[in-house]
C-alpha cells in the first residue's frame, strides 16, 4: 500500500502541490496526517501555546492517476486510526468567538489528553468517546491556492463530523490528477468547534480508496453519503447562503437520482432533512444537511451524479 508521509504537507490547496504518491481509481492507500498545529505534540506534559504553532491544518498531497477537471472524485473513507495523543486549546487572540459567547478576558485554555482504545481521558473521572474524523478533505482549485483555513466547493477545512469512516465524499476535479489533500483529524468534535482547536486534535493515519465519476454534473456544494445518510455540505461566509445552498443541493439530488418530483421532494425534506452548522470559527462556516436513507425510494440512476 503507498503511503503519504506527514513529513511532505502543505498549508494550502494548490495546483502547484506536487503529489506525493499518485494512485490508480479503487487503488486503497494511506495518508499519515499531521497535527493542525505542527509537530510539537510528543509527550502528555506537552500543551499547545501559540508560538508552538507551525503549520495551518496541514495536509498530504495525494494525485489520482487520470483525473480530470469536470470529473467528480468519489473519496472513500476506510479506517482512521488517531495517535495516542491529541489536544484542544485557544487564547483570545485565536478564537474570538469565546469573548462573543461570554464577555470575560479568557486567557490561555489548552488541555493535553490521551486517546485509547477505551476512549479519550478527560480527566480522572470523564472519558469521553473516540469518534475520529478528517476535518480538511478538498481538491486542488483551478486558480488561486485557497488556504487550508477555507472551506468552499473544492472541500478543504469543512470540519464536519460525517467524514469519517464509511463516508463517501464526492469533490469536483479542477485540474489534472485531482491533487487530493487530506488532513486535520480530530478524534472528537462538537458542533461549533468553538474551542477554535476545537476537536481533540491528533496525528492519524488514515485509509482511504477514489474513484472516478466522469460526465458528472456540476455541483454546488461538496456531497457525501454513507450507509444511512444523503449528505451536502456547504461552506461560505453567511450562514444563510451556506443553508440555502446545501438544502437546494440536497434538493437536487434526490430528485435527479431517485426520481422524486420537486414540489413532492421539497414536501419530504422539509420533514425528515437534518441541518446544523458544524463549525463556527473559520473563516468560513460549514452547514451540512442530510436527509436518511429509509425514506427515499430506490435509486433510479445507476450512477450518481451522471446526466
Amino acid at each position: 500500500m503507498q503511503i503519504a508521509s506527514r513529513l511532505i504537507t502543505y498549508n494550502a490547496h494548490s495546483r502547484e502541490n506536487p503529489p506525493q504518491i499518485t494512485v490508480a481509481a479503487g487503488e486503497e492507500f494511506m495518508a499519515q496526517t499531521e497535527l493542525c498545529t505542527g509537530s510539537w505534540l510528543h509527550s502528555l506534559a506537552d500543551t499547545w501555546s501559540p508560538e508552538k504553532t507551525n503549520a495551518l491544518n496541514p495536509t498530504v498531497c495525494v494525485g489520482v492517476a487520470d483525473a480530470h477537471p469536470g470529473d467528480i472524485l468519489a473519496v472513500h473513507i476506510r479506517e482512521i486510526i488517531p495517535d495516542a495523543l491529541g489536544y484542544t486549546g485557544f487564547n483570545d487572540q485565536k478564537n474570538p468567538l469565546a469573548g462573543r459567547i461570554k464577555a470575560r478576558t479568557w486567557g490561555l485554555n489548552v488541555k493535553t489528553v490521551a486517546i485509547t482504545a477505551e476512549g479519550i481521558r478527560w480527566n480522572n473521572q470523564l472519558s469521553l468517546p473516540v469518534r475520529p474524523m478528517i476535518g480538511t478533505l478538498g481538491t486542488a482549485p483551478a486558480g488561486e491556492a485557497r488556504s487550508n483555513a477555507w472551506g468552499g466547493l473544492h472541500g478543504g477545512n469543512m470540519d464536519v463530523q460525517e467524514i469519517r469512516a464509511g463516508t463517501t465524499v464526492y469533490l469536483p476535479v479542477f485540474v489534472e490528477g485531482a491533487l487530493l489533500h487530506i488532513g486535520d483529524v480530530h478524534a472528537l468534535q462538537g458542533d461549533g468547534e468553538i474551542n477554535c482547536s476545537g476537536g481533540i486534535e491528533c496525528r492519524a493515519e488514515v485509509r482511504l480508496s477514489a474513484d472516478l465519476i466522469r460526465q458528472a454534473r456540476p455541483l454546488r456544494c461538496v456531497r457525501a453519503e454513507d450507509s444511512e445518510s444523503l449528505m451536502t455540505i456547504a461552506c461560505g461566509r453567511g450562514l444563510t447562503r451556506t443553508f440555502q445552498t446545501a438544502t437546494g443541493e440536497l434538493l437536487d439530488w434526490i430528485c435527479r437520482d431517485y426520481g422524486i418530483p420537486v414540489n413532492d421532494a421539497y414536501l419530504l425534506l422539509g420533514q425528515v432533512m437534518q441541518a446544523r452548522c458544524t463549525q463556527f470559527v473559520n473563516p468560513t462556516r460549514s452547514y451540512i444537511c442530510k436527509i436518511p436513507k429509509r425514506y427515499l425510494p430506490l435509486r433510479s440512476s445507476p450512477q450518481p451524479m451522471t446526466p
